[in-house]
């Protein structure tokens, strides 16, 4: 009875009701669980995808206290939603309980139906998939693992776009939303590229001057070398 969003905020709702999910880090790592759903993350990934390569020095405890508010507010009845299995926390949402899963699911269905000559349904999936998103993905979450992860999504709405299906007589996409789409794809790919100059702070000068710490490496993107999603196994026919 659980439904997840990652499509925009990260947001969790039961029977379609609002879930508190607590502060903005234990959100982080609710979505973390959720774009590795199925598979165990560690503790050196979550506090790197949490704190970079500076996380505080009882950031193990930070995350156990952020796993237990979610499993409070998620699984009251201790279903094992989430769990520890071989060394890492793992979320199991059931099928189609996360918007990102349905998005992918109806844009497979919509490249079935352009190529089986059914232009119309291929039409309206497209629209429901393009529905699912509300903002841009995770938004609010900063941090090299979110950013690669949102570019990834991103890349995925922007390629629904540009294959997007249409009757006989519809207009092509105008340049405008070509150009949008274009610099959208750019900026998150690459947002150190787009940002304005950041000034140094003691914090960021103590942050670079520290020895890396071994227990905690620098963040890493999980999703580099692969799509974040499954590629659709049809795509390549």
């Amino acid at each position: 009875m659980l439904r997840f969003e990652i499509l925009g905020p990260v947001r969790a709702f039961r029977d379609g009701e609002p879930i508190d999910l607590g502060p903005i880090k234990q959100r982080a790592v609710l979505a973390i669980l959720l774009l590795n759903a199925g598979t165990p993350v560690g503790m050196p990934e979550i506090i790197g995808a949490l704190w970079g390569g500076d996380p505080p020095e009882n950031g193990v405890d930070v995350v156990q206290r952020f796993i237990g508010g979610l499993r409070r507010a998620l699984d009251p009845a201790r279903t094992s939603l989430i769990a520890l299995d071989g060394g890492g926390y793992v979320i199991r949402p059931g099928a189609n309980a996360v918007d990102a899963e349905v998005f992918r699911a109806a844009l497979t269905r919509a490249r079935q139906a352009q190529r089986t000559g059914d232009p119309d349904a291929a039409g309206e999936l497209t629209r429901e998939a393009l529905a699912l998103w509300r903002d841009e993905p995770l938004a609010g979450l900063t941090g090299p693992v979110f950013a690669a992860a949102r570019a990834r999504l991103t890349e995925e709405r922007a390629r629904l776009t540009d294959e997007r299906a249409r009757p006989t007589g519809e207009r092509t996409r105008p340049t405008g939303e070509r150009t949008r789409l274009t610099e959208e794809r750019s900026r998150l790919a690459d947002p150190a590229a787009h940002a304005g100059p950041v000034a140094a702070t003691p914090a960021s000068a103590h942050a670079a001057s520290r020895p890396a710490d071994p227990d905690y490496p620098e963040a890493v993107d999980p999703w580099a070398g692969h799509e974040l999603f499954p590629p659709d196994p049809m795509s390549i026919i």
